[in-house]
C-alpha cells in the first residue's frame, strides 16, 4: 500500500461502521447511532477521533467493557432535570441518547440538564453539542476521562483532560461548535503523531519523569502525561469539569476512572454533564440565534493579521470540512484503512467497496 491517502464513500463507511456495531451485538437503533457519531466526526476533519477509534469500541464491546444491549436506566427524573445510569452502554450510543433526551426535555421545559454515570468514553465532545444546535438548542456537552494529563505542579498523570463541547445555532450560517480539551491538544493527536513516526512540539507532554519530551511514545507506552492548556487556567477548568460530570453524576472520579484503551474488559465509570437550552423561535429567547449571527459578523469582521484570507467562527472550518467529503469523498489514511480492513476480516464484513483493491 502507498502513503497516499484513500478517499472513501461516506454513505458507504456510515453503513460499514452501522454492521460493525450490530455485528458486535448493539442493536440496530443504538448501531446507527453510534456509526453517525464516528462517521460525521471524521467528515468534519476530527480524524483523532472519528472512524479511527472504531476498532477500540469493537474491542471494548467484545471484551466485555461495554454492555451492547445497555440503555440509559433514569435513577431521578424531574422533567427538565434526569439523573441517569447508563449501566455501561457503549459511548457513542449511550450519548447519543442522553443528547436527545436533553433536547426533548429542552422542549419541553425550556431547559435540561441531563447527569449521567456508569458509561463509557464518548468520542468527540463537539457532534452532542452540534446535535443541539441543529435542533434549535444550546447545547453545553462535558465528560471526564482517565487521568492523562498533569495539574499545575505536579509531574505526572492526575487528572483527566475533561472534553467539552458547546455547541449554538445561528441564523443563516452553520452553527457555533466549539470541542475542546483541558490539555494542550487531546490525547489523539499524539497518539497520531506515534502512529505517523512524527515527534511533538515542545510543551505539549512530560515523560514518565516529568520532564518536557516531543517523543509521542513517551505519553501513550511510558505513560507519561499531557500539559494543561495555560497551565492553572487548563487545570481549573477540568478540576471544574470532573465536578460536573463525575461528582455530580456519581461516576467515577480521577484515578478511579478506567482506561478504555488499556483495559477493554473492564468498563470504565465516565460521567457525562449535558445542559440544554431551547432557543427556538417559539422560545423565550426567540431572537437568540440573530443575535448570535449579528455577534459572529462583528467578530469575523475584524481586521485580519498578514496573510489571513478569513477570521473562522468555531465549527465553520468543520463545516466546509463535512460539505467537501460529501461531495467528493472522505480521505482516509493509510493506517485508519488497514485498520479498517483487518476489523472487517475480524467480525466477516465486507469492507467499504472504495476500500477493495482497484
Amino acid at each position: 500500500m502507498t502513503d497516499a491517502p484513500v478517499v472513501v464513500d461516506a454513505a458507504e463507511l456510515r453503513l460499514f461502521a452501522r454492521r460493525a456495531f450490530e455485528a458486535s451485538g448493539v442493536d440496530a437503533e443504538g448501531a446507527a447511532a453510534g456509526a453517525d457519531v464516528l462517521v460525521r466526526t471524521s467528515l468534519r476533519g476530527v480524524q483523532s477521533h472519528g472512524v479511527a477509534y472504531l476498532h477500540q469500541y469493537v474491542r471494548q464491546l467484545r471484551d466485555g467493557g461495554a454492555d451492547p444491549r445497555a440503555r440509559l436506566v433514569h435513577e431521578t427524573d424531574r422533567g427538565g432535570l434526569v439523573a441517569a445510569d447508563a449501566r455501561a452502554g457503549v459511548g457513542p450510543v449511550v450519548a447519543s441518547y442522553a443528547t436527545r433526551l436533553g433536547i426533548e426535555r429542552a422542549r419541553e421545559h425550556g431547559l435540561a440538564m441531563v447527569s449521567v454515570r456508569n458509561a463509557n468514553h464518548f468520542g468527540a465532545a463537539g457532534h452532542y453539542a452540534l446535535m443541539c444546535a441543529e435542533a434549535g438548542c444550546v447545547g453545553l456537552m462535558a465528560s471526564n476521562t482517565p487521568p492523562i494529563m498533569a495539574v499545575t505542579g505536579s509531574r505526572s498523570r492526575s487528572i483527566g483532560n475533561s472534553p467539552l463541547g458547546f455547541g449554538a445555532p445561528r441564523t443563516g450560517a452553520p452553527p457555533f461548535v466549539l470541542d475542546i480539551a483541558m490539555s494542550k491538544v487531546a490525547g489523539g493527536k499524539i497518539r497520531l503523531a506515534a502512529q505517523r513516526g512524527e515527534q511533538v512540539p515542545l510543551g505539549w507532554i512530560l515523560d514518565p519523569d516529568g520532564e518536557p519530551s516531543t517523543a509521542p511514545e513517551d505519553f501513550f507506552v511510558e505513560r507519561g502525561a499531557l500539559l494543561p492548556v495555560e497551565g492553572h487556567k487548563g487545570y481549573g477548568l477540568a478540576l471544574m469539569i470532573e465536578t460536573l460530570a463525575a461528582a455530580l453524576s456519581g461516576a467515577a472520579m480521577a484515578s478511579g476512572v478506567g482506561n478504555w484503551l488499556y483495559d477493554p474488559d473492564t468498563p470504565s465509570d465516565t460521567g457525562y454533564f449535558l445542559l440544554v437550552i431551547d432557543v427556538s423561535s417559539e422560545s423565550a429567547f426567540a431572537l437568540f440565534q440573530d443575535r448570535v449571527r449579528a455577534l459572529c459578523e462583528e467578530i469575523t469582521a475584524a481586521p485580519r493579521a498578514p496573510g489571513v484570507s478569513r477570521v473562522y467562527v468555531p465549527g465553520e472550518i468543520e463545516a466546509l470540512h463535512e460539505s467537501r467529503a460529501l461531495a467528493d469523498g472522505l480521505p482516509l489514511e493509510q493506517e485508519v484503512v488497514e485498520r479498517l480492513s483487518a476489523l472487517a476480516s475480524d467480525l466477516g464484513l465486507r469492507p467499504p467497496p472504495s476500500l477493495l483493491p482497484r
